[in-house]
């Protein structure tokens, strides 16, 4: 699971966030693409919207958004739909080093799907193969979205996203430059 050298990404997605709105859309959308086993590393300075995008993306999960809180001070919540959903919050851990008693075994449990927010300070512990979205202040309002696909698991998990928000019922406007290239698209182009 230890990566020690992260290595290109296969693939990206990057998108702009104009509301807190959209920005939950985006974790919605993302939500109905995942499977059990999948893990997003989340990784963003405060307030990007990391809770945001995990509420929508526990909606797309088939789990009530309003149920969704940041675990920042218990570190883990585990939420129950179509998929389960692991919530861990590793802003209060100070390095991989303080995760070791964290049970990786349960946390990355293939019958789930997990989700950490500052990811970074748990990156010795991350499996290799996730997807990894980053998150950063462009305005006030708005917020820059890179979806990375490390791993051949996590590049389908992308690839099934780009074809959910480009399908017939949600459509982006935008302009595709290609697989495995960058693309950016405003997420409030979206029609569902």
């Amino acid at each position: 699971m230890k990566q020690q050298d992260e290595g290109p990404a296969q693939s990206a997605q990057e998108l702009i966030s104009r509301s807190v709105e959209e920005t939950e859309r985006f974790g919605e959308s993302l939500g109905r693409c995942l499977r059990a086993g999948d893990v997003i590393a989340l990784v963003g300075e405060l307030g990007t919207g990391k809770t945001t995008v995990i509420r929508g993306l526990a909606a797309g999960l088939g789990i009530e958004r309003a149920s969704v809180r940041s675990p920042t001070f218990v570190l883990l919540r585990e939420y129950a739909g179509r998929v389960g959903l692991i919530h861990v919050d590793a802003y209060r851990l100070e390095g991989s080093e303080a995760a070791v008693w964290l049970d990786l075994a349960w946390l990355f449990d293939p019958r789930k799907v997990t989700v950490i927010e500052w990811a970074d300070r748990l990156s010795d512990c991350l499996p290799e193969d996730r997807l990894e979205l980053h998150l950063r202040h462009r305005t006030t309002n708005q917020r820059g979205l890179r979806l990375l696909a490390r791993g051949p698991r996590s590049t389908q998990r992308l690839a099934a996203f780009r074809e959910h928000v480009h399908s017939p019922q949600t459509t982006v406007h935008g302009k595709d430059l290609g697989e495995g290239q960058d693309m950016e698209h405003h997420i409030g182009e979206w029609d569902q």
